[in-house]
């Protein structure tokens, strides 16, 4: 009965030794070649079939863009169409370590932090970047905030000294300045990262109290913090934040939570469609299909960053609410 009982004991130490080690990243799905799966008149003319579609991740972001290609490649009279349809991304991060790892082909995400690059040399492994789609980095408060304004300056004193605290310095009200941050692995934190902290640590009382782990969160966190949330008062205070500008608008036309918040202008530049286009707005920069330099020329995923930068994947990246990168 000992033996029986140490027997049982071992199983479920493995079982949850199993499930403590599970990633929390998203396996990229195919359809099996067994399946039968009928490709659309693009993918042919990729010479792209179901047993060579490339394994496709990347950021919440961008997962649009991901279920945009599948949509081009797979018609829907098929049979897996349906079963297999990416619903899900692994994250910004997360995703550039599966691409090192060659555990994906493709994928799909801002620009790489410095720390993915620090991992990818370390790694042996050259990362290839090509643009698919324009993006900025914006800052957001609540929509009854009357400040208009934030310049580099003030935004690399608030985040790495904390040295504003109140948004009348800011040409607001006399109100305490509450800045919001993100997590270390998102999307819009590296893209923070690169454009304007210069890779250098955030305050870490910033990083200790306000850190957001969703951009949905931060949207809503930044409109609603005065307001004292659902438990607690109202506060003499406006928080601040930043995203990407077309998540908020896509955010916006499904939610309506634009009509909560106010997008600054930065360094006197409104951000819109046509200034990020044209990069008069200066924290532009876009969405990238990233590959390893030593992927095989012929490899599908080469031939899907192709349809990215021609017109009709332009006009699919549009479709979805992101701004293509036309030549």
């Amino acid at each position: 009965m000992k033996r029986l009982y140490s027997l049982i004991l071992v199983v479920l130490v493995l079982l949850l030794s199993a499930c403590s080690n599970k990633s929390d990243v998203q396996e990229p799905v195919n359809p099996t070649p067994e399946e039968e799966v009928e490709m659309t008149a693009t993918a042919k003319a990729l010479g792209i079939t179901n047993a060579n579609y490339p394994k496709i991740d990347g950021s919440t972001s961008t997962l649009g863009i991901v279920q945009a290609v599948y949509r081009a490649m797979y018609s829907e009279n098929a049979e897996a169409y349906s079963k297999h349809y990416p619903t899900a991304a692994s994250k910004t991060v997360p995703s550039y370590k599966l691409l090192i790892n060659g555990d994906v082909d493709l994928i799909l995400v801002p620009y790489a932090s410095a720390d993915v690059l620090e991992l990818a040399s370390a790694s042996a492994v050259e990362l290839e970047f090509h643009r698919v789609a324009a993006e900025a980095l914006i800052f957001i408060t609540p929509a009854e905030n009357t400040a208009e304004n934030i310049t580099r300056e003030q935004v690399r004193s608030i985040y790495l000294d904390y040295g504003i605290t109140n948004w009348s310095e800011l040409g607001g009200p006399d109100r305490e300045l509450v800045p919001i941050c993100r997590n270390s692995d998102s999307g819009s934190q590296s893209q923070m990262d690169n454009l304007v902290l210069n890779n250098e640590d955030i305050h870490p009382d910033i990083q200790k109290n306000y850190v957001e782990l969703t951009m949905e969160g931060m949207l809503e966190l930044v409109a609603f913090y005065h307001t004292g949330g659902l438990s607690g008062a109202p506060t003499d205070s406006y928080a601040l934040g930043y995203t990407l500008y077309t998540y908020l608008q896509n955010m916006n036309n499904i939610t309506g939570i634009g009509d909560s918040l106010k997008i600054l202008s930065y360094d006197g530049v409104k951000p819109t469609e046509e200034s990020i286009a044209d990069g008069t707005y200066s924290l532009s920069d876009g969405y990238y299909a990233v590959v390893r330099s030593d992927l095989p020329a012929n490899h599908s995923a080469r031939a899907v960053i192709k349809w990215l930068q021609s017109e009709e994947g332009a006009a699919a990246i549009e479709e979805i609410g992101l701004i293509p990168c036309r030549k």
